[in-house]
């Protein structure tokens, strides 16, 4: 039978077409201007393969722990005023472990969901406390019986949690801490046995305050605002003074030194006393208080982001220090290094002080090493010092071998500590080796581990935050990628990366959350995938050093995007405003009826469902550089969280995006928004 001529060119372009689509799909670059300018709105693009917008994407993981198994993670620990017992806070298995410290094994756990992070037990050992930090609550659990007692609504992801130790009869409160102490509960009134109950605190790292929260009575709970990103807190043992450690540099300039924030509370009269500012540091996350309260210590990383990263192979981007903080008004603070001229013993965590205070130990996380320090020593240089010396001590490498009592080794990853009741032994959370090393603090030596039973297997996920968490790979062990990422995210600052010009353009760091399929990554858009940035361009650029072993960089790409995004804070009350932000994201007209062009719209560059088409785009807000001034658009999922914002973090909060930094509509077309509609589309973003 015969074709006649239409059929044949019908055919003919079907299959014109068939082998197009082919040959897109199949990766050959192909050019479709007329479809590419209708979806961006640009007519720059160049050649792109059509999978580059068309494929499957797997939606990231939110909340929880996502390494393949259920490892156990230690967290935070405490110990029962008996030392008999060791409270565990499993992050990764979602569980708080009871082991038994004379036969050194764990006798019982108990499941809680939301990643269980902090542990403290009350001084006559009759309450527990565990934070969520994905659920943003305390549990009050019975020790004897492990039963939930109550559960106490905090600020957002609680960290580290203390009760207050019970006052003298005699002392003289104010305000909810004297209706608190000297209240009697009455057996059934919140979960009480009659007996007086100890406040309560937890410090809540999202939304960056200190909840004070009284048991059996939920409505006389306060809030302070903390500094930026509290994790770690103390009580002094006489109950008066609550200090708090900030991981993050306050917000500021981009071009400002950074400084976070250590805060102290009056806890006679629940106020924030004193503000003391860490200069050049920052990730603070343990503190410890002297016996009386007169000083406190706490480990941080001394940073020093506006050198250019040249500075790497001379050991001079950031170091370990131990802050020695005098808690009087206007008391001095002092940044003492931990390592030396050829160690740097990377990301100090824990802190813990003997209760004699002549021993502090530190926990370096990245070096699997503590650390124990000559109080009396520290000390003893601060009285000798003047002004002028003590602003220099932080950068004294050779100083440390004047106060250093002993590094000690540990397994994998030592962060949370805690000393038994009499001070005799220290336990440590060995958080990647699902172990807990026990050190005698009178020899200064590791004496036993205790399994905490976790999975035996390594999944590459595992394998990978082991390479994340470990400083070797860099000059001198100065840093590791939780350095600048802790738990995956940031830390907030920029550097003068040098590779586009000293001084050229400050970048802010960016969050590693849920960043899976956003390839290419780096702000510039030139790393094609996970293994060429953390490869051979983290080995140029950063470490000054060999690349990872190809086998460790596979497992560390694995590691990376396992990593989760926060989980979703917001009220159900605000659920029709969201929906009014979410029309302002996606509309194509202003409040006028005029059309806005598809460059400028904001779905153009924030495409759902990761929100960012994975191009570069040039919003005014950075200088000229040899490549112009594009930025690769980031992903918006868990935006909440990572700011500051804009390639260089100029903006300090989502408002400024689009108040003082888009005054032409260059980043998106606002300036016809009313106050009440911007609201709605930052809690639309926020929602993400």
């Amino acid at each position: 039978m015969k074709v006649g001529k239409k059929g044949s060119l019908w055919r003919f372009l079907v299959l014109l077409a068939l082998a197009a689509a082919a040959a897109g799909f199949f990766g050959l670059e192909v050019l479709f201007p007329r479809h590419l300018r209708a979806v961006t709105g640009r007519s720059d693009i160049g050649l792109m393969r059509c999978t580059y917008c068309h494929r499957k994407v797997l939606e990231p993981p939110r909340g929880g722990n996502h390494v393949g198994l259920d490892y156990m993670s230690p967290a935070g620990l405490a110990v029962s005023p008996d030392g008999k017992t060791l409270y565990v806070a499993a992050e990764g298995a979602d569980r708080l472990l009871v082991v038994d410290l004379g036969e050194k094994r764990v006798r019982s756990s108990l499941p809680i969901q939301g990643r269980p992070h902090g542990v403290a037990v009350s001084s006559d050992g009759e309450r527990l406390a565990v934070t969520g930090r994905d659920g943003d609550r305390v549990l009050l659990l019975d020790a004897a019986t492990l039963e939930t007692v109550e559960t106490l609504p905090t600020g957002y992801e609680p960290l580290a949690a203390a009760f207050r130790p019970l006052m003298a009869r005699n002392d003289s409160l104010g305000g909810a801490a004297e209706a608190a102490e000297k209240s009697t509960l009455q057996p059934g009134e919140g979960g009480g046995t009659g007996s007086r109950q100890e406040n309560l605190y937890t410090v809540n790292g999202t939304s960056g305050d200190l909840s004070i929260l009284t048991p059996g009575r939920p409505g006389q709970s306060l809030r302070l605002r903390a500094g930026t990103s509290p994790y770690g807190l103390a009580v002094a043992a006489d109950g008066r003074l609550l200090a708090v450690a900030n991981r993050m540099a306050d917000p500021g300039p981009p071009r400002r030194v950074p400084a976070s924030e250590v805060t102290l509370v009056d806890l006679t009269r629940n106020r924030v006393t004193d503000r003391r500012k860490l200069v050049s540091a920052h990730l603070s996350e343990g503190i410890a208080l002297s016996s009386d309260g007169s000083f406190a210590l706490v480990g941080a990383v001394r940073v020093r982001n506006l050198l250019p990263l040249t500075q790497v192979a001379r050991g001079a981007v950031m170091n370990s220090v131990l802050v020695y903080l005098e808690t009087k008004p206007d008391g001095r603070t002092v940044q003492f290094p931990l390592g030396d001229v050829n160690s740097y013993f990377a990301d100090p965590s824990g802190v813990v002080l003997t209760p004699d205070d002549r021993i502090a130990f530190v926990a370096a996380g990245g070096a699997n090493i503590v650390i124990a320090v000559d109080v009396e020593a520290l000390q003893n240089l601060v009285q000798g010092s003047g002004k002028s010396e003590i602003a220099s001590v932080g950068e004294n490498l050779a100083l440390s071998a004047g106060y250093i009592l002993a590094r000690i080794p540990t397994g994998e990853n030592p962060r949370q500590m805690v000393l038994s009741p009499e001070g005799g032994l220290l336990y440590v959370a060995e958080r990647l080796n699902d172990s807990i090393a026990v050190i005698d603090v009178k020899s200064l030596t590791l004496t036993g581990r205790i399994d905490l039973g976790g999975p035996k297997e390594l999944t590459p996920e595992r394998r990978g935050e082991r390479v994340f968490s470990n400083a070797s790979v860099t000059f001198q062990g100065q840093f590791s990628c939780r350095s600048c990422h802790p738990d995956g995210h940031h830390d907030g600052l920029v550097y003068d990366f040098d590779i586009d010009g000293i001084g050229r353009n400050l970048l802010e760091t960016r969050s590693l959350r849920g960043i899976r399929d956003t390839a290419p990554f780096k702000w510039n858009g030139k790393n094609p995938d996970l293994a060429t940035q953390c490869g051979p361009r983290f080995a140029l650029v950063l470490t000054r050093s060999d690349p990872f072993p190809p086998e460790d960089l596979q497992d560390l790409v694995r590691y990376i995007e396992s990593i989760p995004l926060p989980p979703v804070r917001l009220p159900k009350s605000l659920a029709k405003a969201r929906e009014e932000g979410r029309k302002i994201f996606h509309r194509a007209e202003t409040k006028k009826g005029a059309e806005i062009p598809v460059a400028d719209r904001c779905p153009t560059c924030h495409r759902e469902p990761l929100f960012t088409d994975r191009l570069m785009a040039d919003v005014e807000s950075g200088a000229p550089t040899d490549s112009g001034r594009s930025f690769d658009a980031p992903h918006l999922l868990g935006i909440a969280a990572s700011g500051p914002y804009l390639h260089d973090g100029r903006a300090l909060s989502l408002e400024e995006i689009w108040t003082r930094f888009n005054p032409n509509d260059t980043h998106g077309v606002t300036n016809d928004l009313d106050k009440v509609q911007l609201n709605d589309l930052i809690l639309y973003l926020r929602s993400l």
